[in-house]
């Protein structure tokens, strides 16, 4: 996989860094409804740089969940959303969280010893990555950057970063 793009968020008036998110795609594109159009496998890698508990990570999904996903969405994949949610758990100071997405299987979520699989179709698939290069991502910073948009300079390149050209 090739990295697409990468962005830090921050979040709340004074701006507090949460995470870098890094893009992985098997072919690169900055344009957000064709990712999503795409049948292939995609990754988003979590890098955290504030620790947030389990609570906090569930009811920013459970937020996400709701303001990305269609009222048709959040009733044709209400289980899939909540072991979504189930299968988020803390994340400490310099811990990582994987999102996969593989056709035919599901969204795979990886955080230390946990791997959740969550099996599901394309739509629900889709519905998890519009979470972040959607309309509605956790800020408009997050999306550019994850579509290539951001100024290179926006992320300092550190040793824990995603800075791979392929993985």
């Amino acid at each position: 996989m090739k990295l697409n793009g990468e962005a830090l968020c921050e979040w709340g008036f004074f701006k507090f860094d949460l995470y870098r998110i890094a893009l992985w795609l098997e072919n690169t594109c900055s344009d957000s409804e064709e990712i999503l159009q795409r049948d292939e496998a995609r990754c988003l890698e979590l890098r955290f740089v504030r620790s947030l508990d389990e609570g906090d990570m569930q009811k920013a999904y459970r937020e996400s969940f709701r303001v990305n996903a269609t009222p048709l969405e959040k009733k044709q994949f209400s289980r899939e959303i909540q072991k979504f949610i189930d299968g988020v758990k803390a994340a400490p100071k310099r811990s990582s969280m994987r999102i996969e997405s593989l056709p035919g299987l599901g969204i795979t979520i990886i955080q230390g010893e946990s791997n959740t699989l969550i099996e599901s179709n394309k739509g629900f698939q889709d519905l998890v990555f519009r979470m972040y290069v959607g309309e509605k991502p956790p800020t408009k910073d997050v999306r550019k950057g994850l579509l290539g948009q951001h100024p290179p300079t926006v992320i300092p390149a550190e040793k824990e970063s995603a800075d791979a050209p392929e993985k």
